[in-house]
Order: structure tokens, then C-alpha cells, then sequence
């Protein structure tokens, strides 16, 4: 475990949410302190969570699976809106923080939501041990986890086979690594076109949110789904 759990900081966040009681989505849940992977929001998750709230009356209801989680805030967001979670990541240290945050999410909205947490580690060969099943998540959402290219194979893999038939995936990037810029970071999530069944289409997200870096150019939102799916001919 890279922290304990008592050095875990909770934290709120919030975004404007007009179709939601009290006009607005607010997560608290829990992070590692500043600086290190599970802080709570990453820059490319607030494009990824406005993506979210724009898809809203879609969530209720649907499975979503969010991919390199950390402390999981993008399942905990469709949870919240509806959806039956799962956070996963392929770190086992990132585990006790994302039990941590499913043990409290509570189903504010009563929008029927759950929240479960979980190791997952990418590829095929991987999804197929996870005892999850193909195609069996009609959402799958990740924030910066696209700057190392040697996981892009298995990133397209992993969205490849959990995919459903007519679901759609949400990955956000920015230039979080200093071995990356954003037009490198948008090129990285082209790459997801390695496997044919998962088709990308590349649009900036909208600006953050209050609370997020004022000035903050976001780099990347891929929308991904099946070439059979009813977005194919987009």
C-alpha cells in the first residue's frame, strides 16, 4: 500500500448539473494526498465527467467499467447518475483506496446507482480471466491513461473485449507526463484503432469546471464504439 488508509484526504467535487435535484453532480469520496496518481481529479477528468453529464438520461440503469481508476472518481460520477459501477485498476495498491470509496458511495440522487471496486489488469488475456464477460459493459470511461504507448495495444484489447455491442467508451487525455505533449496524447488515442472494433472520434472537451485550473487547455475526449454499433456510420 503506497499510503495508509489514514493519510487518505476527502475531498468534494462538484459541477453544475441542471437536470439534477439541487441543480448540480457532488462527489465526496476519498484520494491520496496531492501530487500522486490517486488524487481526485486528474485534468483529463473533467472532460471525461462533463462527457458524463451530458450522457446522464443514458447511465441509469447501464453498466459502466472505468479503467486505471485510482481513486475511482469517474465511476463513482456514473454511479451516482444511475449506473452500476465498477472501478477497477491494474495497480493492487490502488485497491484499499478504491474499496474505500465504494464501501462509502451512497445513492444520493436515488437514481438506483452502485459502486464496486476491483483489480484489473489489461489485455485479453487478462479480460478473459476477469470472470467479467465480453461485451458486458454498455459503458467504459478512463481519465490519463493513455501517455505510455506500449499500453495502447492492450488498452484496445481490453475496450475491445468488454464492450457492449452498442456501448460506447470515454477516454480523456491530456499531457500528463512529461515524456508527452497533447498533440503526442492525441496521437496515443488514435492508436486505439489497432483493434478494428473500436473506432475513436477524437473532439476537444468542454472547459473545466469551477474548482479545475483556471486557464487549463484539456487535451483530448476519444468517444469509442464498435463498427457494428449505431454510431458506426458517424
Amino acid at each position: 500500500m503506497l499510503f495508509a488508509e489514514d493519510e487518505y484526504v476527502e475531498r468534494e467535487v462538484e459541477l453544475e448539473a441542471p437536470e439534477l435535484p439541487g441543480g448540480k453532480l457532488v462527489l465526496r469520496l476519498f484520494g491520496w494526498p496531492m501530487g500522486c496518481s490517486g488524487d481526485i481529479v486528474w485534468r483529463g477528468a473533467w472532460g471525461a465527467l462533463q462527457a458524463l453529464l451530458a450522457e446522464a438520461p443514458r447511465l441509469r440503469n447501464r453498466r459502466a467499467l472505468e479503467l486505471g481508476a485510482g481513486c475511482g472518481v469517474l465511476a463513482f460520477a456514473a454511479a451516482t447518475l444511475g449506473a452500476h459501477s465498477v472501478a477497477t485498476d491494474g495497480n493492487e495498491e490502488e485497491l484499499p483506496l478504491l474499496e474505500k470509496n465504494a464501501a462509502n458511495f451512497r445513492d444520493s440522487n436515488g437514481l438506483g446507482g452502485s459502486l464496486s471496486a476491483r483489480q484489473l489488469e489489461w489485455g485479453r488475456a487478462a479480460a478473459e480471466r476477469s470472470g467479467l464477460g465480453p461485451r458486458s459493459f454498455d459503458w467504459i470511461l478512463g481519465s490519463e491513461i493513455v501517455y505510455i504507448p506500449d499500453c495502447i495495444p492492450e488498452l484496445a484489447e481490453t475496450l475491445a473485449f468488454f464492450l457492449a455491442d452498442t456501448g460506447e467508451a470515454l477516454i480523456a487525455n491530456t499531457a500528463v507526463a512529461t515524456r508527452t505533449d497533447q498533440e503526442e496524447a492525441r496521437e496515443l488515442l488514435c492508436k486505439l484503432q489497432l483493434v478494428d472494433t473500436v473506432r475513436p472520434l477524437l473532439r476537444a472537451p468542454h472547459a473545466s469546471p469551477r474548482g479545475a485550473a483556471h486557464g487549463l487547455r484539456l487535451g483530448t475526449l476519444a468517444r469509442c464504439w464498435r463498427d457494428s454499433g449505431p454510431k458506426a456510420l458517424l
